[in-house]
């Protein structure tokens, strides 16, 4: 039974480091549905549910597993202890009758070899340092390419964050009902695309069609009440050229929704769709629509945390930028100290879950209001720019962000004034087609 439980706790998941750890010897009753899973996993990055198994395997028993994976563990190898050490003393015996010298030392040697599995227990970060100062020196000498980092589209987010690092990168965008958090996201969308990444944007809400309008603002800014056809004086040869030469860029800008995961989009489905279309950072615009893999009938508050978990091991393990839009709460925000106003929100008012923000590497707060965007950094993990206040007056009808120079920027005041004036320089000539 602990090897069926074990089979199960695998599959429902996702555990590849058990299946490296406990080999086939540990599944002798279910030896060929353990190495249909390890094949899978061989040929396609990720365990397969349990539908692929029963389609192979029409008698593999389900069975719920509540058990910790340790127990299951210890429990493998007692079994596993248990029928080598009988087929060693079964065979020992045999033995005795003719030597019982052999007998007893073979005895002996063959116990002595039956151990635990080794375990792998990370990396020695003293061993390892001469690797660590490579990076430093690659990464170094390579300081205005984006191997390591993709950009915010930002100047002064950039500035802030030091970019968005390709990896170990799970960023939690966040506001209240429209306030222009998901224009946030198509910016940094936008501008990855623009610097040559395969984009992938998962849009429960919008379609194809209204998230491609956005695009259009934000890299060249038509007008979005133009392009929907509320505008007369609107250029549609302008328009029609421009969609013509878009189409000669090879990289992807790839929007997907629940229909495209079968209705139940997980961490493993955008794993698999990192993948097959190459994309090198993700946004998730509704992580609440995500199913949790671990149980999707458990709390909201557990569900999500389990979900965040699970995407900032995606991006550890494929080595891209996640980024994350939520909605916070509808009460007023709080500042530190304690008193209501109506300000960025807190990092405390995220709905339903402290566990997305304690598993994101960054959190950035948004307001909109009268055409003025505040960005907020209320947790960075990788610099000290928590409290940052970032302003800009915000068009979004076409797109466009102009930096306002602010006290609270935690910006160098000469870096305060050059960046507003080169964003100014910007627009100047906002009705250029490419």
């Amino acid at each position: 039974m602990i090897q069926l439980q074990a089979l199960n706790y695998i599959i429902a998941n996702k555990d590849i480091n058990f299946l490296s750890v406990y080999d086939e010897k540990y599944f002798p009753t279910y030896k060929d549905e353990y190495n249909f899973i390890v094949d899978h996993v061989r040929k396609y990055k990720n365990v397969p549910d349990i539908e692929t198994v029963l389609e192979k395997f029409k008698d593999f028993g389900v069975v719920n597993v509540t058990e910790s994976a340790d127990y299951l563990k210890t429990k493998l190898f007692e079994e596993f202890l248990y029928t080598t050490s009988v087929e060693v003393l079964t065979k020992g015996a045999d033995m005795y009758a003719k030597d019982s010298r052999m007998a007893t030392n073979y005895i002996i040697s063959k116990l002595k070899d039956i151990k635990p599995p080794e375990t792998n227990y990370g990396i020695d970060i003293i061993q390892s340092a001469t690797s660590r100062y490579d990076r430093f020196l690659d990464k170094f000498n390579n300081m205005d390419t984006n191997e390591y980092e993709i950009s915010t589209g930002l100047d002064e987010l950039d500035m802030l964050l030091g970019k968005l690092r390709r990896g170990e990168e799970f960023v939690v965008i966040y506001a209240r009902t429209n306030n222009a958090k998901t224009w946030v996201a198509e910016k940094m969308a936008t501008s990855a695309w623009e610097a040559g990444e395969n984009v992938g944007f998962f849009s429960p809400e919008m379609s194809d069609i209204e998230i491609g309008y956005r695009f259009d603002a934000l890299f060249k800014h038509f007008s979005n009440k133009g392009m929907s056809g509320r505008e007369r004086d609107f250029n549609p040869d302008n328009y029609g050229s421009y969609i013509k030469k878009l189409k000669k860029y090879t990289n992807k800008f790839n929007v997907t929704d629940p229909l495209t995961f079968d209705k139940e989009p997980t961490v493993s489905k955008l794993r698999k769709w990192v993948e097959d279309m190459e994309l090198s950072i993700i946004f998730i615009d509704g992580i609440n629509y995500l199913y949790n893999e671990r149980g999707n009938n458990k709390k909201e508050s557990d569900r999500l945390t389990e979900i965040a978990e699970d995407l900032m091991l995606l991006s550890k393990e494929k080595k891209i930028p996640v980024i994350a839009v939520m909605q916070a709460n509808r009460t007023a925000a709080r500042d530190a100290n304690g008193e209501v106003n109506d300000d960025t929100p807190e990092l405390d008012t995220i709905r339903n879950s402290d566990g997305i923000s304690h598993n994101a590497s960054r959190a950035i707060a948004v307001r909109y209001k009268d055409q003025v965007l505040t960005l907020k950094i209320t947790k960075d993990r990788y610099s000290d720019s928590v409290g940052a206040k970032l302003i800009y007056n915000c068009d979004l009808n076409t797109g466009k962000f102009t930096y306002l120079p602010n006290p609270k920027a935690k910006l160098p005041e000469n870096e305060n004034e050059k960046i507003a004036e080169e964003s100014r320089e910007q627009f100047k000539d906002s009705d250029e087609v490419f």
